[in-house]
């Protein structure tokens, strides 16, 4: 449990460093939203809240990693809690922001028309 534990900690560590890369906007912008997006959409788009919103989504991730470690080595219950928490917390970030994001982007295209 000792090996997992580190390992997990390893990947808490660079979800971590990728977070703060994404909300510093260095790097490639790694979303969804990026990813799918033609060349034309790319030209176009205001990348911003897309590296807020990774960066956000990869930082309480390598929280979430970090806890679930924590749980590995001291067996206490509580982190495991709390790791499940996070994860909910994830997931409704995602979710909302993503929402928030696309309506943002469609109201700005109905102030050009």
């Amino acid at each position: 449990m000792i090996v997992l534990g580190i390992v997990l900690f390893l990947v808490a560590a660079g979800s971590l460093v990728l977070g703060i890369l994404q909300l510093l906007q260095k790097g490639p912008l790694i979303n969804n939203a990026w990813l799918y997006a033609d060349e034309k959409q790319r030209r176009t788009m205001n990348k911003t809240p897309h590296y807020r919103q990774s960066g956000i989504v990869f930082s309480m991730i390598g929280i979430q990693f970090g806890m679930l470690g924590v749980f590995c080595l001291t067996k206490l219950h509580i982190f495991m809690y709390m790791e499940f928490a996070v994860i909910g917390l994830v997931v409704i970030y995602a979710v909302v922001s993503s929402v928030m994001i696309g309506g943002r982007k469609k109201s700005g295209s109905n102030k050009e028309s």
